[in-house]
């Protein structure tokens, strides 16, 4: 799970942090007293249920009103991938030196996109970047975009917030994988060696990095 807050300091802090432990521990849950479950069903159920708890904790505190966090979270059974996305926290593919980003930013420059109104190039300086159009606890009710694929042995994710895609394009982001990990890097070496890139880089937000592989 990757969640990044929004909602100042606190705010921010607390979002997502109850994102990450709520997800966790429902799906643990749900995987040890419900298996026969669709994996959909389990991610799903488990990232609006940290947008319950976010948002009633928000209505109990009025120094964390309007408090929420991006959410993106993979889930591996039955040999599928399942990522459950809400907000501009991405995960990416790496599957035979191809990369791809498997997940869609709820993101105003996205909208502008896709409605032809910026270009791509045009997405890492717009001014509204930053701005998301759906996060998790900000609203009573989250509907997160669910996908899932085939996991199949050697494949690589790349689970990150915007600090490290909004720095770091995703040739880069493929060329480091790719390069780290045919020379037998550990996981947590290629994460750490993302956030540099992005610090040295400029480093303006919090930069979040997790790379996953199925054996």
């Amino acid at each position: 799970v990757v969640a990044d807050g929004m909602g100042g300091h606190r705010g921010g802090e607390t979002a997502s942090r109850l994102a990450a432990d709520v997800i966790s521990e429902r799906v643990s849950k749900e995987l040890r007293e419900n298996p026969s479950l669709a994996i959909q069903t389990i991610l799903k159920n488990a990232i609006q249920d940290a947008n319950r708890a976010i948002f009633e904790l928000a209505t109990k505190d009025t120094q964390l009103e309007g408090m929420g966090t991006t959410t993106t979270a993979l889930l591996f059974k039955d040999h599928s991938i399942c990522i459950g996305q809400v907000g501009d926290s991405r995960c990416y593919l790496l599957r035979n030196h191809g990369f791809w980003q498997t997940t869609r930013d709820h993101s105003l420059v996205q909208e502008k996109f896709r409605a032809g109104l910026i270009s791509r190039e045009q997405i890492k300086i717009d001014q509204m970047r930053n701005v998301i159009t759906r996060s998790v606890g900000f609203e009573a009710k989250v509907e997160p975009d669910m996908y899932e694929i085939e996991a199949l042995p050697g494949d690589l994710f790349l689970l990150c917030s915007d600090g490290l895609s909004g720095l770091v394009d995703d040739a880069v982001l493929c060329q480091m994988i790719d390069q780290m990990h045919s020379k037998g890097a550990p996981l947590q070496e290629i994460a750490d060696a993302l956030v540099r890139e992005a610090n040295q880089k400029g480093g303006d937000d919090n930069i979040t990095s997790i790379v996953a592989q199925v054996t």
